[in-house]
């Protein structure tokens, strides 16, 4: 296998910079640079040249022997000026040298999995971590990271092996009926595991929102203020804001940070009879985005909050807006001004509010539609099972545990799958 190397802080110029080595012949670095070997794990300066012995840079250097480093084999780090130029010069000697190449995103972590270091839910937690912006992501991808994705699955793995070796047995070594105590025990841990996995489906559009951001849309009438609003929340004139009607006609998105949850608000053109086509066209892709929201705000401007039909039944917040020349004594209605600054506080309260009632009290979260994929694979096979009399066909009960092993594991550790591997690492950054 190769041997890789990437910068592991990937900015343009910066004090100091950090080039990764990877690989079986990472140790070799010393004498492509011509500076003296390094104890490992002992940082370490050393001047480091060309291939025609040209100085390149001071660098700090530090050798971390396998297996127990991030990648689970020899690694070399050269701690570099920030400098462009130094980069580049030690890209062209690596480059040039034979088994050595420039890592692919994410080859560093893909190695890691390969090695046992990290299990796939750890790296695809890491690269969330890498990606976080928001306090609610970084909880949940550090959380992730740290293996507590991996430990629920590898113990409803662990159930079903237990479960599939007990059947096993049983239909070896036994001629008689199974006793009632080891028929009950066996569909009691299924009903268990079917309950928990039903409940981390529940929970799963929680989890891919923290990674993706929840959707909250804005709709009302012409001219109540949603383009003043969404302009106010994200300190930018990201819509244009006038007095004519029917001035927003696409969606326009904005990404924020709610107190810790990621949410994509998005501005919608003025509901109403259409007088032209294009508006038209408008007003029916805010109803449909208002259909496909976690969380829809009705603007009015007075006590008129109708709105068309909407095949939802997401939680929806009436807002009246310009409340400076006078408010709706009304407690299902928040007044806001944006002009006055009035209500706005109170405003996304009531949204983080929403947002913090539906996250799951104990269940795993599940952030990938792959996880969820197998998941739902594997509550089809427990749903077989229930249905399935273990004193007349115990070997299709086993073949449907077989089937859940198999999916549950697959969300930890995909084996033989190379494109799956590759679709999951290729998402991450340089020097990951």
């Amino acid at each position: 296998m190769d041997t890789i190397f990437s910068s592991a802080s990937n900015v343009q110029k910066s004090a100091i910079k950090i080039i990764r080595i990877s690989g079986a012949s990472a140790k070799k670095a010393s004498k492509i640079f011509s500076f003296k070997p390094t104890k490992p794990r002992v940082a370490s300066l050393r001047k480091i040249y060309d291939e025609e012995n040209n100085i390149i840079d001071n660098a700090i250097v530090i050798f971390f022997p396998k297996p127990h480093t991030v990648t689970g084999e020899d690694i070399i780090e050269l701690h570099i000026h920030g400098s462009q130029m130094v980069e580049k010069k030690i890209y062209n000697v690596l480059s040039k040298t034979k088994t050595f190449r420039i890592a692919d995103k994410g080859e560093f972590t893909k190695r890691a999995f390969l090695n046992g270091i990290l299990d796939l839910t750890q790296a695809e937690g890491l690269n969330d971590l890498i990606n976080s912006e928001t306090e609610n992501q970084f909880k949940v991808s550090m959380s992730q990271y740290e293996g507590s994705l991996s430990s629920k699955i590898n113990f409803w793995r662990n159930e079903i092996v237990y479960l599939l070796s007990k059947l096993e047995a049983l239909i070896d070594f036994s001629d008689e009926e199974l006793p009632i105590d080891i028929v009950e025990i066996f569909n009691d841990k299924i009903s268990d595991l079917l309950q928990e996995m039903t409940k981390s489906i529940k929970y799963s559009k929680f989890g891919e929102r923290i990674r993706s951001g929840f959707v909250i849309t804005i709709i009302g009438r012409p001219n109540v203020g949603k383009s003043s609003l969404i302009n106010y929340l994200s300190n930018k004139k990201v819509a244009i804001v006038t007095n004519e009607a029917g001035t927003t006609r696409d969606i326009l998105e904005v990404s924020m940070d709610f107190d810790g949850f990621p949410v994509i608000l998005n501005d919608t053109a003025g509901i109403r009879d259409a007088k032209s086509k294009v508006e038209k066209i408008g007003v029916d892709k805010a109803i449909e985005k208002a259909e496909n929201s976690d969380l829809i705000l009705i603007l009015s401007d007075n006590e008129d909050f109708s709105y068309p039909d909407l095949k939802t039944t997401c939680r929806k917040i009436l807002v009246h807006t310009k409340s400076d020349l006078g408010k709706i004594s009304n407690k299902k209605v928040c007044n806001i001004s944006v002009k006055e600054n009035v209500g706005i506080d109170k405003l996304i309260k009531l949204v983080v509010n929403h947002l913090n009632s539906l996250a799951p009290k104990d269940a795993v979260l599940l952030t990938r539609k792959r996880h969820m994929n197998s998941i739902k694979k594997s509550i089809n096979a427990l749903n077989e099972i229930k249905k399935i009399d273990l004193n007349f066909s115990p070997e299709l009960a086993s073949e449907n545990l077989r089937i859940v092993a198999k999916e549950i594991g697959n969300i930890t550790n995909v084996i033989d799958v190379e494109e799956i591997l590759d679709d999951i690492f290729s998402s991450f950054c340089i020097g990951k």
